[in-house]
């Protein structure tokens, strides 16, 4: 009775574990499938609907390229009879025969002037005023094909141009559809369209069609789409979605197609979606049905088997697994303990260099510190900061960087000693702990690194080149727990790091006090950014031959609250250091450009206005976006406005400095190279770069026109205007002498004292109304 009794229990328990096993692995397997399903038929949707854009935008192209060969067109247009270009006729013929439904044309002429519009008489009126495309086509033609928002509505846009027999360019056609027919074919391949634009359009959308709103997105077909407008409103739909979205309460698929503008950004989404109930399931079912039945007749099959096997030889049964279930713990024991070493090891080591990290090396200085304080030696603590690492990050790529840190880990474990730690306790720091030495063996160790470092590191074909800015606290003069002696270690290396790097500094009260100073200096260039206090001022622009101003250049002062006013030599610096430049930059631009829509409105001669803008702020990924959004909002004239870019920092990288500055330059902003001729330029850069100025630095103007190195520099540089066709200015012009000899030479536009220090906006203001 108890040999059955068990044999019962196991066969019972045997099948409810193969039960359960069986049900999770068949709704695995039938999520599994369920998913894939979804997204074939999510794909199939959006592959729909990518070909029928594709075809639509065809289609209205090729309706524009035709009407641009049209002979009676190109007449009409080179004999200026807007008058007789019937194309609303075209528009209803389209309409009638083909899918090409609610069709506009616009004729606009060489200038940008829109001279015939199919749907409205209203015609006239120039459109470069206010749309860059236009404007970028009338200086240079070629064929445009988009999908745009303008105030009415989103539509498909081609732009071709028109060319006489002489191959003149002498206007454009524009041709516009809307997206009602890519509707209706999806509805009849049963799915069901919703048009979203984004909400950056939304004050664009001036005069929209359907003027229905959704937390400022744009549905552009609201008509009988009133579930899909629904659950978009109860945000049941995540328009930044990739894959498919299931509504289970409404009962339907949701894929999302996303449409992006000409800036990156996204346009449009299409919302398409298709009942659950109309998608086949039929073979996920039958396939469920059949791997159930099969596993029910494996697990009767094992059960048997089972069964045979314990009544034939229990007691075999029974020692083997007890024999497999010893091994299995032993190897489960060893694999354990091996784990437990390598998360052990993990914790206290630097993944990348295999260094001690910053644990480790905490335990072993506090180590340190105990044997030090026995002994009644000293101990020192290098911290050691890579120069520039950034830069070679940013120019080779992080994998370069990488292999850059783990070179420089073997190089510092071969110079100290066995007892002596090296550790890496961040990204491009490293420290060292040195017992038993004093401060001239210290200062021998950091030589020693320091020659070391001089040897190039090949990485990839290139030498790098790279240094160290090195900290040094002592024990216990300097401190006598680890946390205080790597503190100090640190003030010290920024100590080092503001003497120019590539070199050490000893960590002493002074710096502490230093430190304190950094910090406050940050709070309050946050709090003066915050509270507006800095201030431009302004330092006039003078043509020497008519002494009128020929421009201004916007010098940024600082309000301090208890230090008074500050030059930028006092916090920029250190704002480039910490970061904050991008935002003082910013902060400038906006003041800068406000101040001269103010000024031409009030009538002011101001010439163009100049304003200094950083290399980190000239490569931040909202630069562009963020001066567009600035132009747009405050319609500035850009013919007015001047960017000014270090010689220095444009060579850093002029490849990259080129594609920005043209993205500039296609604004209308004119760009100025400061300190020209300090910065080692390539003649064949200077001729890419989209530069329309140069100027003339201040050390070579300060000595002429006695020196005559400087002369031939200034004449030289002059020289190579003139060639270039750029337009020439010199700074820091404090003599009659200098601006004799300036005009002179060719150069009439002076900048210094000698004519005027840099101004508040008032007298500003009145310099301007006696100067204009």
């Amino acid at each position: 009775m108890g040999r059955g009794f068990k044999v019962f229990v196991t066969g019972i328990t045997l099948i409810a574990v193969i039960v359960g096993f069986s049900y999770i692995y068949t709704m695995q397997r039938v999520d599994s499938m369920t998913v894939k399903k979804y997204l074939d038929i999510s794909q199939e949707m959006r592959s729909e609907l990518e070909l029928l854009i594709q075809e639509k935008s065809e289609a209205v192209l090729l309706v524009g390229l035709t009407l641009s060969h049209d002979k009676t067109v190109n007449t009409l247009l080179r004999s200026k009879k807007y008058n007789k270009l019937q194309l609303d006729n075209l528009s209803r013929l389209l309409q009638k025969y083909t899918s090409l439904k609610n069709v506009w044309f616009q004729i606009i002429d060489k200038h940008g002037t829109s001279v015939y519009r199919s749907w409205t008489s209203k015609h006239g009126d120039n459109l470069t005023d206010f749309r860059l495309d236009v404007a970028k086509m009338i200086r240079l033609p070629k064929v445009m094909s988009t999908i745009s928002v303008g105030k009415f509505d989103m539509t498909f846009k081609s732009m071709v141009p028109v060319y006489d027999k002489y191959d003149r360019f002498i206007g454009i056609i524009e041709t516009l559809a809307k997206f009602d027919s890519l509707v209706s074919k999806l509805k009849i391949k049963g799915y069901e369209t919703l048009i979203i634009v984004d909400k950056h359009y939304r004050d664009q959308l001036t005069e929209s069609i359907s003027n229905v709103f959704v937390d400022d997105y744009y549905i552009a077909n609201p008509q009988d789409n009133d579930t899909l407008v629904k659950a978009f409103q109860n945000h049941l739909i995540d328009l930044n979605s990739d894959t498919y979205q299931i509504d289970k309460q409404d009962g339907y698929l949701y894929t999302v197609l996303k449409i992006d503008g000409i800036d990156n950004r996204p346009m449009a989404y299409f919302v398409i979606s298709k009942p659950l109930s109309e998608i086949d399931m039929s073979a996920i079912y039958e396939t469920r049905d059949n791997i159930i039945k099969t596993l029910v007749l494996i697990s009767i099959f094992l059960l048997v088997l089972i069964y045979i096997i314990y009544s034939v030889n229990y007691k075999k049964f029974i020692q083997q697994q007890n024999e497999l279930l010893e091994e299995t713990v032993e190897e489960k024991t060893e694999e354990l303990q091996k784990q437990s070493k390598k998360m052990q090891y993990l914790a206290h080591h630097d993944s990348l260099t295999a260094l001690p990290n910053k644990n480790l090396f905490l335990d072993r200085l506090k180590q340190a510190i105990k044997h030090a304080k026995r002994q009644h030696n000293s101990l020192g603590v290098l911290f050691l900061d890579l120069d520039r690492f950034k830069e070679i990050n940013d120019t080779y790529g992080h994998d370069v960087g990488d292999e850059l840190l783990r070179r420089i880990s073997q190089r510092l474990q071969e110079i100290v000693r066995d007892d002596d730690t090296v550790a890496r306790i961040g990204g491009d720091e490293f420290t060292v702990i040195l017992p038993n030495t004093d401060q001239v063996n210290v200062v021998k160790v950091v030589e020693k690194i320091f020659e070391d470092m001089k040897r190039p590191f090949i990485l990839s074909g290139v030498d790098i080149h790279a240094t160290f800015s090195v900290g040094i606290s002592i024990y216990k003069q300097d401190g006598e727990t680890p946390d205080i002696l790597l503190r100090n270690a640190d003030t010290a290396m920024y100590k080092a790091k503001d003497s120019g790097k590539n070199t050490y500094q000893f960590y002493n009260q002074q710096m502490t006090e230093l430190v304190r100073k950094r910090l406050q200096l940050d709070t309050d260039i946050r709090n003066g950014l915050k509270n507006g206090e800095f201030e431009a001022y302004y330092q006039p622009k003078i043509d020497a031959t008519t002494l009128r101003v020929a421009g201004l250049e916007a010098l940024i002062r600082w309000n301090h609250p208890t230090k008074g006013l500050l030059y930028p030599v006092e916090f920029i610096p250190f704002a480039e250091e910490i970061g904050l430049i991008t935002e003082i930059d910013q902060y400038m631009l906006t003041h800068c450009v406000n101040q001269l829509v103010e000024w031409e409105a009030a009538g002011y001669h101001t010439g163009k206005l100049s304003i200094n803008v950083s290399t980190k702020k000239l490569e931040s990924d909202n630069f562009r976006s963020e001066l567009y959004r600035l132009i747009e909002k405050s319609r500035v004239n850009t013919d007015l406005l001047e960017l000014e870019i270090l010689e220095s920092q444009i060579m850093r990288d002029p490849e990259h400095s080129i594609d920005i500055l043209r993205s500039v330059r296609s604004l209308g902003i004119s760009i100025s190279i400061d300190d020209f001729g300090t910065g080692y330029s390539s003649l064949s850069y200077l001729k890419k770069l989209p530069v329309s100025k140069l100027k003339i630095d201040r050390s070579f103007i300060i000595d002429v026109p006695e020196d005559e190195d400087d002369v031939a520099i200034v004449r030289t540089i002059i020289s190579l205007a003139k060639n270039l066709k750029l337009e020439i200015i010199a700074e820091g012009v404090e003599t009659e002498g200098q601006v004799e000899f300036l005009v002179q030479e060719g150069c009439r536009n002076i900048q210094g004292y000698y004519y005027s220090k840099a101004l508040t906006k008032t007298e500003c203001e009145a310099f301007m109304k006696k100067h204009g």
